[in-house]
């Protein structure tokens, strides 16, 4: 209600059609953001830190934005609470998720490998990423419309990108806490739908698809480089929100070395929160909290 009364009518607009899907854009940055007056510190990625910083407003804007488009909510293993907290450590800079920093976190649909979990669809719809605390040598983050990029395809490689052709594992955080038949897909198509809306389930860093065939491998890859030449950087910064519509909009975070403050802790701090259009399909799912779920570990994905 508060965002409703304080957004220009332009954004309210913008949002509630993204919201309807008949015409969706591929990302929504919004510049001029109200920012917390005082971030002291950043915290652990996983602990609940009031004290790192006075005042909620990134949370209560990031949650304004999803609620705005859809529904937010968490997969426990990705975050204890709604809003995610991505900051770089020293524990995990060399693990491909949101926490590392010194490997590329190449282009992705956010948990593609979900779109398939038996007769449901557990991957976002969207994800809204803002930032918190800044670092001035930090990586950019890189938005790619696979519209734009399959429209540079040959009508050959469309072809093995719509077929079931590929397997696709799940995020390396969903792997400790799932059976190793849950690990991956059966054989599955990248690309559903024609090219001007598709549904894309594409993954491009190390270990997470695995294509049937010579042919298939090298659409894959001519994907991967239209994809490239379509993308584009921005600093996820305080005061600037970016919504990436993850049914065809693939994202990707460069490596990088965190620049730390005098107490030793990471300059970079963005906050995420991933977007269903509703929460139906979650409905079986163990529900630890309000919106924050957690897997069934059932053999599923077929």
């Amino acid at each position: 209600m508060a965002a409703l009364r304080a957004m220009p009518r332009r954004i309210i607009n913008c949002l509630s059609e993204q919201k309807a899907s008949l015409n969706p854009l591929p990302y929504i940055v919004i510049e001029n953001l109200p920012k917390d007056e005082e971030v002291l510190t950043t915290p652990d990625a996983q602990i609940f830190t009031p004290s790192a910083k006075k005042g909620f407003i990134s949370e209560n804007l990031a949650i304004a934005v999803g609620a705005l488009i859809g529904e937010p909510y968490s997969i426990v293993h990705e975050g204890q609470n709604v809003v995610n907290n991505l900051i770089p450590s020293l524990e995990t800079k060399k693990e491909y998720t949101g926490l590392g920093s010194e490997v590329e976190l190449d282009f992705h649909i956010e948990n593609a490998a979900l779109k398939y979990m038996g007769d449901r669809n557990f991957s976002p719809s969207g994800l809204v990423l803002t930032g918190v605390r800044h670092d001035p040598k930090g990586p950019l983050t890189r938005v790619a419309d696979a519209r734009e990029a399959l429209r540079t395809l040959s009508e050959d490689d469309i072809n093995q990108l719509s077929q079931p052709l590929y397997r696709i594992k799940v995020p390396y955080r969903w792997r400790l806490s799932m059976p190793g038949e849950m690990q991956e897909t059966s054989l599955v198509p990248l690309i559903q739908g024609n090219i001007d809306l598709p549904e894309v389930a594409a993954v491009f860093y190390p270990d997470m698809v695995i294509p049937e065939n010579e042919v298939a491998a090298s659409a894959f890859e001519n994907f991967y480089d239209a994809i490239r030449k379509v993308s584009f950087g921005i600093d996820i910064c305080p005061g600037r929100l970016i919504y990436v519509d993850n049914r065809f909009t693939l994202h990707s975070r460069d490596a990088f070395k965190p620049s730390l403050d005098e107490s030793g802790r990471p300059l970079r701090w963005v906050q995420r929160v991933i977007v269903a259009s509703n929460l139906w399909n979650h409905r079986n799912l163990n529900q630890v909290k309000e919106r924050v779920f957690e897997p069934v570990l059932e053999p599923v994905l077929v």
